[in-house]
């Protein structure tokens, strides 16, 4: 036996003791064992991973045994660079051993392990000390834009239940969601268009001057369509927009739904100015982002930068495969309907901007980055008079387009998020997927509400697909709550009416509530 590492923690006053086992003086690399002893001498457990007596008995005649030369050794295990070497013995499965050269190899982005057969030359095990992480200099998902705060180096970030392959492919700003690429002249020929390259230690990290014009930034904004993108997949897939439901992904590792439809993110994308679109095919087909540059300023300003934008396009292919199901891409196309597909978007853009100091007097304006102003004609707010939107706006002249359709839609579900928060709190991470938590369960009767409507819904439909949705995940402990909120914009129990009809407002909610 041969101590390795002994050494007692601060805070617990618990020494820990790590030993290996020898044979021949060699150590066998993988039979350790470890004891953990209390600050009065007592030993508190230990472990072991150790090897017979009679294996080291008959391996102590090993020595008479011919070695492959060490020369040949780098040859084996493919790899080149300044090698050190040793024995070692290696203990299998089934508790015998194998001798080995242990050969250590660093070179610039791996640092590689290997143990090989001294007798037979041939490659036991390979381990790359280099992790295989990810990192980004982003705006990370709790700041929108950089008018709330600064880049930060994120490392990490995917998810591994949604990416467990990781996000990125050969280094560059694509992988099994999302292939990101600029494309100056707006054309559809995306698959050669410029993406920038990981720097060592797969760091994605790029200069961003924003006093520039938006072209001198282009592979920062690049990398940040792509981290935000990611994000919207890996956090949608937790709530249900997984490959079964029509999600997009190159490869669907679970063999359900249709493979070949990762996002093609074209970042300021040339086909256009101050505006953004989201392209939604059926399952198996690629969707396509474009995001542009906005003109309003002096320097530009540019989209991909600003969260709620693009969660805002890539939500619209959420919502435009849930409902109706993952092979059908129309039935949110035009009317009523299609105005919920905005108002769902700049939904799920709220969700994800709203911080723990929120509280439900913040009002939240979408696109304030780019547009200043804000892309739409009132705040979100649960004040009436910062915003009066109720269901009655619908027969308004003024509010016969999709886009003003959908901020009544996305007001009304600003309620009902900000009722739930106020009820049952809110979750830092909504990657934690805390269903006890108010902003978690708005996002999730959301996605759940899209799945249970029919094909072109009314929003009496969208509202009690989501009430369903909420008795699906609770019991209903929070119907009641759910329906005072939508009695507050006139969407009440008794209220009626769709497209080419009167829209009828109530303000009351069922009898038991």
């Amino acid at each position: 036996m041969r101590i390795t590492n002994a050494y007692t923690d601060a805070s617990s006053d618990i020494t820990h003791v790590y030993v290996v086992q020898t044979v021949n003086g060699i150590d066998i690399t993988n039979a350790v064992a470890n004891i953990n002893v209390s600050k009065d001498n007592k030993v508190i457990s230990s472990s072991q991973r150790l090897v017979s007596k009679d294996v080291l008995t008959s391996v102590s005649k090993e020595s008479t045994l011919p070695y492959v030369s060490l020369e040949t050794i780098p040859d084996s295990v493919a790899i080149s660079g300044a090698a050190t070497a040793s024995r070692e013995y290696v203990q299998q499965t089934d508790g015998s051993l194998i001798s080995t050269w242990r050969i250590n190899v660093e070179q610039q982005e791996h640092w590689w392990n290997a143990h090989i057969d001294v007798t037979e030359g041939r490659v036991v095990s390979l381990v790359d000390w280099y992790a295989n992480s990810e990192s980004y200099y982003v705006y990370p998902m709790n700041v929108n834009s950089p008018a709330e705060g600064s880049r930060k180096l994120v490392v990490d970030p995917a998810n591994a239940d949604a990416s467990s392959k990781g996000w990125v492919t050969a280094k560059s700003t694509y992988g099994n969601n999302v292939w990101a690429q600029n494309n100056p002249t707006g054309g559809n020929d995306w698959l050669n268009n410029h993406r920038p390259t990981a720097q060592d230690g797969n760091v994605f990290n790029y200069p961003l001057d924003l006093n520039s014009q938006p072209s001198a930034y282009v592979d920062a904004a690049i990398t940040q369509l792509f981290y935000t993108n990611n994000i919207m997949h890996d956090l949608s897939y937790i709530y249900g927009f997984d490959e079964a439901a029509g999600n997009f992904q190159e490869v669907n590792y679970s063999g359900k739904g249709a493979d070949g439809d990762a996002v093609i993110a074209n970042a300021q994308d040339g086909s256009g100015t101050n505006n953004a679109n989201f392209a939604t095919p059926p399952d198996g087909q690629r969707p396509r982002m474009r995001m542009f540059v906005w003109t309003i300023t002096n320097p530009q300003r540019d989209g991909d930068l600003e969260q709620d934008i693009v969660a805002h396009e890539y939500t619209h292919g959420i919502s435009n495969r849930l409902t109706g199901g993952p092979a059908n891409s129309n039935c949110l196309s035009y009317g009523e309907s299609g105005g919920m597909g905005e108002g769902w978007s700049d939904a799920v853009a709220n969700i994800l901007r709203i911080k723990s100091t929120d509280t439900s007097s913040t009002d939240l304006v979408l696109g304030d980055y780019v547009y200043l102003k804000g892309l739409r004609n009132y705040a979100y707010s649960t004040n009436m008079r910062t915003n009066p939107s109720t269901y009655k706006y619908l027969d308004r002249s003024d509010y016969q387009e999709v886009h003003a359709i959908g901020e009544v839609w996305a007001e009304m579900l600003y309620e009902v998020m900000w009722a739930l928060i106020d009820k049952n709190g809110f979750s830092e991470d909504l990657f934690a997927h805390d269903l006890t938590k108010g902003n978690a369960q708005m996002l999730q009767i959301l996605l759940d509400g899209m799945k249970l409507q029919p094909c072109t819904p009314s929003f009496i439909d969208a509202r009690n697909a989501i009430i369903q949705a909420e008795k699906n995940l609770t019991g209903g402990k929070n119907t009641c709550t759910i329906w005072a909120a939508f009695a507050k914009r006139g969407l009440g129990a008794k209220a009626s009416g769709s497209d080419g009809q009167t829209h009828y407002e109530d303000y009351s909610v069922p009898s038991g509530c």
